[in-house]
């Protein structure tokens, strides 16, 4: 009887790992069927293992991973409580759907995380998207890549990948740093020379395929990353060096990258009349956060808001740009501040600013004492800062990542007590 229940056990961990690893291979592929595929099987296969495995015997310990959960649940509770006030509900309504990812993700590290994760499951996993991409890749574009030695001809290449939504904004960028990183702790834990030097490879390929695809934030990660790894290896005791340089750089990239004004491929296209559009729209969002400071406007108030301001305006109007034609179409994601502290400040005020704030401190200290984890934050933070992860289908992969440094830092696959100590 009890090699029954042993093997139910096994099983059901398995199971959940194995569609676990599925959902981090969907996480880049953001439209595709199989992202929806992948929620399904995740959250049933967490269901099925935290009923075999009886979880809820071991106690609620409130620790990091369940603060964190909290804060992630916190994010879903401020849209149903403000919604109440709300005054566009069709809006509203997209943006529910949006945010059940923090109430899923929420829940499942609420009720507790698995240990039984390690970080070579998802390494290797990272390898087989990288095939697919580059696959991909090579069937529908096979006139681009004997000619990428131009800057123009590297942007159209993304241009064309995101018009194919086979990259959705960051999502390719943030998928292979995070690869890399997970290969460089690989190469660390390792004891086979093979494994290391497959290892070594596989950060080079990662390396090389943002560099040749992705745009100015991607270009910017990857060298981050890479130099970070290299510093790793290369300088002893790096306790506090590699999280330290980690955060103050993604914060002058969040802050600074966009706001310089000699950038080259500006001038390959079409742009706001300000020098950036994330330069013009994060101003927009300062004005707005003048507005009403204390008590925020709410979800759809701010977006109706954004759209007035930036359709009246008739100079922006005149230019053939992306943003105004996805402002007259309503999408969700042209009406965000594309620096998720601005609009949560925005819309929920003091309370939410302190809330997303608060949740990047406790995934900060969630993430302590490991060289890796505090890498993986890194590139989340990036993303808080530079992207949509609650207004569009980003914040799949957001909560995903948060999920991830959970269960790496529960399951110790990460290598804590060894990092502290080199």
């Amino acid at each position: 009887m009890s090699l029954n229940k042993l093997n139910i056990q096994s099983v059901c961990s398995y199971f959940h790992i194995a569609c676990t690893l599925f959902l981090f291979c969907t996480i880049p592929f953001y439209y595709s069927k199989f992202l929806q595929y992948g929620l399904i099987f995740f959250f049933s296969s967490f269901a099925f293992d935290y009923l075999a495995s009886k979880r809820w015997k071991e106690g609620f310990k409130f620790d990091a991973a369940r603060i964190v959960s909290l804060l992630l649940l916190l994010q879903f509770v401020l849209l149903f409580v403000f919604s109440f006030f709300e005054q566009d509900t069709r809006y509203l309504s997209t943006l529910y759907e949006y945010r059940l990812s923090f109430l899923g993700f929420g829940i499942v590290g609420l009720l507790g995380v698995s240990d039984k994760f390690r970080v070579r499951h998802f390494a290797y996993a990272s390898v087989i998207v990288f095939v697919i991409f580059l696959c991909w890749i090579y069937s529908i574009l096979p006139d681009y890549f004997p000619a990428l030695e131009t800057l123009k001809q590297k942007l159209d290449v993304i241009l064309v990948y995101r018009s194919l939504k086979i990259s959705s904004h960051m999502t390719i960028n943030i998928f292979f740093c995070v690869g890399m990183i997970l290969f460089s702790k690989v190469i660390e834990t390792s004891k086979y020379k093979l494994e290391k030097a497959f290892s070594v490879f596989m950060i080079l390929f990662f390396y090389l395929l943002v560099m040749t695809s992705q745009g100015r934030i991607g270009t910017f990660n990857v060298n981050l990353v890479l130099g970070l790894i290299i510093l790793r290896f290369t300088i002893k005791k790096l306790k506090y060096l590699i999280p330290t340089i980690a955060v103050l750089l993604t914060i002058v990239t969040g802050v600074g990258l966009f706001l310089l004004s000699d950038n080259p491929i500006k001038k390959d296209i079409p742009v706001l009349n300000r020098t950036n559009p994330r330069e013009f729209i994060w101003q927009d969002g300062v004005d707005l956060i003048k507005e009403s400071p204390f008590i925020g406007m709410g979800a759809s108030t701010n977006a109706l808001r954004v759209k007035e301001r930036l359709i009246a305006d008739e100079e922006l109007c005149k230019i053939e740009n992306f943003l105004i034609k996805h402002l007259k179409d309503d999408k969700v994601f042209a009406m965000h501040t594309h620096n998720q502290i601005m609009q949560s400040w925005q819309e929920y005020g003091i309370i939410g600013l302190f809330a997303i704030l608060s949740l990047f401190a406790c995934i900060l200290w969630a993430s302590r004492g490991s060289l890796s984890l505090n890498l993986i934050f890194a590139i989340v933070f990036n993303q808080l800062l530079t992207d949509v992860i609650d207004a569009g289908v980003t914040a799949m992969g957001f909560c995903f990542y948060v999920y991830l440094i959970l269960v790496l830092a529960k399951s110790g696959g990460m290598g804590r007590k060894k990092e502290t100590t080199s």
